[in-house]
């Protein structure tokens, strides 16, 4: 997650921690799910794993935690963490088969990307960016609490609503590529400029 704050090298922050117990999270989450098991504990690690992303990135700015790890590990942990419950859900045979695709390919395609290119750092988090996010991972929940025979109702609104993430996820992650390129061309010209 890109901050406003100068970023610091200093590891060891709560928003930090906070990441990296979202990534743990996706462990269980993805067992349930494959499993097909114990729902109603799964919407809620669900959940905790969806508001974890905001609860780091408000400490971090209100209180002056933004570190150099953060910048890199927080989307890495939101692109991980959506691929694998994305792929739990197909495996489970809850979502369908093309939506894990879409996700799991366009992340795969922006991370070799990324490290194909040596940029310094990921892209900022572009507001349609985010949106895309919050969507699939209301898709995500809707789907996860859909699986709780009291919020069945849920079900499919949760799959019309990953309908539109992924195809929202391919305009996002062509927009992501496009200005990875050209980071790399502006860097590539810059270095020419001082060879000259």
């Amino acid at each position: 997650m890109r901050m406003d704050a100068a970023p610091r090298n200093d590891w060891a922050t709560i928003p930090n921690a906070i990441t990296l117990l979202r990534l743990f999270l996706v462990i269980p989450i993805c067992t349930y799910l494959v499993s097909d098991t114990r729902p109603t504990l799964t919407a809620i690690l669900l959940l905790a794993f969806g508001l974890s992303d905001w609860v780091d990135g408000f400490i971090a700015r209100k209180f002056g935690q933004v570190s150099k790890l953060g910048i890199l590990l927080d989307p890495v942990a939101d692109r991980l963490g959506i691929v694998a419950i994305a792929v739990a859900l197909v495996v489970g045979g809850m979502i369908p088969w093309w939506i894990g695709v879409v996700i799991f390919l366009t992340d795969l395609i922006l991370l070799c990307t990324y490290f194909l290119l040596r940029l310094a750092e990921p892209p900022a988090s572009s507001r349609l960016g985010k949106f895309r996010t919050a969507f699939i991972m209301l898709g995500l929940a809707c789907v996860a609490f859909g699986r709780i025979e009291q919020l069945s109702m849920l079900y499919q609104p949760g799959i019309y609503i990953l309908y539109a993430g992924a195809l929202l996820h391919i305009v996002v992650g062509f927009s992501y590529f496009h200005f990875m390129r050209g980071e790399a061309r502006d860097s590539a010209s810059t270095r020419g400029d001082v060879a000259t």
